[in-house]
């Protein structure tokens, strides 16, 4: 029965132990909607803009507003550095009045062959509260078709044949 009623005790001093270090909070500032595309599958190269839908859902104007773009590679499971992606650099959107909604265009060109979640963040400086949309899957595609046995036959006969030319053409010279 100790053994029980020390569980228990442990068990509601651990619960009621609160540091406050990096505690979230219930609510946001801002909503944030991608309203275009719904999702994304292109070749490599395509320049986009996603086209997202910011909204102050407080009653204070709210400065220092910005958005950016993220993207997870999904094979991979890590974030993406979009430096790459021409979409490294946030928007700057300034100030917003309670309840304004403001219609944002984020430029990406995509890259790299993959599957992927594309997402848009809004924060302000002045409120550590991050919010994020939901995601868009977003496949970029591969442009090329390579058939194994295609690639295996070029690349044996190609050099037997610059081979059996460098031969004829040693002995026409002798």
């Amino acid at each position: 029965m100790k053994k029980y009623l020390t569980i228990l005790i442990l068990f509601a001093g651990l619960l009621g132990f609160n540091t406050g270090i990096a505690k979230a909070q219930d609510t946001s500032n801002f909503t944030i909607e991608i309203l275009s595309p719904a999702k994304v599958a292109e070749y490599p190269g395509k320049e986009l803009k996603i086209k997202v839908k910011i909204t102050n859902t407080t009653d204070q104007e709210i400065k220092n507003v910005f958005t950016y773009i993220t993207m997870a590679n999904l094979s991979k499971n890590w974030t993406v550095n979009l430096e790459d992606y021409s979409a490294d650099q946030p928007v700057t959107i300034g100030t917003m009045k309670p309840h304004e909604e403001k219609i944002v265009n984020l430029p990406i060109q995509l890259v790299y062959t993959a599957d992927y979640y594309l997402y848009t963040t809004v924060v302000s400086k002045e409120n550590p509260v991050i919010t994020s949309s939901v995601a868009i899957p977003v496949k970029i595609i591969g442009n090329t078709k390579i058939v194994p046995l295609q690639v295996q036959i070029v690349s044996t006969v190609m050099p037997l044949l610059l081979l059996v030319l460098l031969f004829i053409t040693m002995k026409i010279k002798r």
